[in-house]
């Protein structure tokens, strides 16, 4: 057994907390993507009366989700930097001070890096009483040959670096069912509790009235994504003159996947890359866009999929269990067979266009229901619980 997951409990009208006391949210590893999820989670814990501080790589501060209360304190943006970072901080001085003058009750951590274990130890060591936490997006990647073998080490020492911070932390939070199936495999002996909490996403859907008019694919880019089969399927309708448009949004470096493009291809492509990409830039992209596409090979869980839906916007995926899980075929998406060839995704296509409104629909309420900003009491009930009696 795992503990129990009282996380479904419904607590919304647990009263304010009274006192004030201190949460951390800490992602001293720069990942872009997660920033509006912590923030969301941080500003819940606000509005229960809780003095709110961030620990951050320095990157969030380019951000949109920037808040009163946060120290930046790791580049951790490379290898290398993460490297220099956690011996920058290994002796906790800096870490211990930020704690001293404002004492935790709570700490949950995001984004694995190896000065998660560092900070955890010196809580439990210094806050004996403060409850410890961390939000695994990824806790394991039983399969890790799509990613290629630079990606698969990385990921590797990713795992390690998450197993240390885990021996320190009272509650485990996983983002989905499949997420938490691999937690349990990863750690099968762990003695805290494991909580189900989505990835909760503030609604800032505005566009209704948006022309839709791309299918689009949105987030990084590597081996494993599936861009690969998306400039195949750019190029495949561009020579059957298939009435489809394509738009790709990325920070990553995609000049090699661009090159593969023909130039009839990249006539029906729309690109935006650049290294710091607004949600709100994202937004009007998934606005625009009949469906978006996860073509990935292998993932435990995408947080592009709960941005489509608050958007009214069908995801269009393979068929693997990260995906699965969250689209459902033919309500809020369409699944396609992994590694599928162009003519697989092109009968998605005219499949989502032939029933949008309808998939639409469907989408924007399967996001009010799981992952909308709102949901909060819902999922996190069992955390109110703890901390206001102890």
């Amino acid at each position: 057994m795992h503990g129990t997951d009282k996380s479904r409990k419904d607590f919304r009208n647990y009263p304010a907390i009274d006192l004030k006391r201190y949460a951390y949210i800490i992602s001293v590893k720069y990942a872009p993507g997660s920033n509006k999820e912590f923030v969301i989670f941080g500003d819940n814990l606000q509005r229960k009366g809780f003095d709110v501080r961030y620990i951050l790589a320095h990157p969030y501060k380019d951000l949109e989700w920037v808040r009163e209360g946060s120290e930046f304190i790791t580049v951790s943006n490379g290898i290398r930097n993460i490297f220099i970072d956690f011996l920058r901080y290994l002796n906790g001085k800096k870490i211990i001070e930020i704690f001293s003058n404002y004492p935790p009750v709570f700490i949950c951590f995001y984004n694995a890096h190896p000065l998660n274990p560092v900070i955890a130890q010196l809580v439990r060591r210094k806050f004996p009483e403060a409850v410890i936490s961390v939000y695994l997006h990824d806790p394991y990647k039983p399969d890790k040959s799509p990613y290629g073998w630079k990606k698969s080490l990385y990921i590797s020492i990713a795992e390690i670096v998450q197993d240390w911070t885990v021996k320190y932390v009272d509650h485990v939070i996983s983002p989905s069912e499949y997420s938490q199936k691999l937690f349990r495999l990863r750690h099968p002996s762990f003695s805290g509790e494991t909580h189900l909490a989505p990835l909760l996403i503030p609604d800032t859907f505005r566009n209704s009235s948006q022309t839709r008019k791309y299918f689009s694919m949105v987030g990084r880019a590597h081996k494993a994504t599936g861009h690969d089969t998306f400039i195949e399927l750019v190029n495949y309708a561009a020579e059957k003159d298939l009435n489809f448009k394509f738009c790709l949004i990325s920070s990553s470096n995609i000049s090699g996947f661009l090159e593969r493009l023909t130039e009839k291809g990249r006539a029906r492509l729309r690109v935006i890359n650049k290294k710091v990409i607004t949600d709100s830039e994202i937004d009007e992209v998934v606005c625009q866009s009949y469906a978006v596409f996860r073509l990935a090979k292998e993932v435990t869980q995408s947080g592009v999929i709960p941005v489509s839906y608050m958007n009214a916007t069908p995801v269009i995926a393979t068929d693997i269990p990260g995906h699965s899980q969250h689209v459902w075929h033919g309500e809020t998406g369409y699944l396609v067979p992994n590694n599928s060839s162009p003519q697989d995704i092109v009968q998605a296509m005219e499949y989502v266009k032939a029933h949008f409104y309808e998939l639409s629909r469907k989408a924007r309420k399967a996001y009010k229901d799981i992952w909308a900003e709102w949901n909060f009491d819902k999922y996190y009930g069992w955390l109110m619980q703890l901390l206001v009696n102890g």
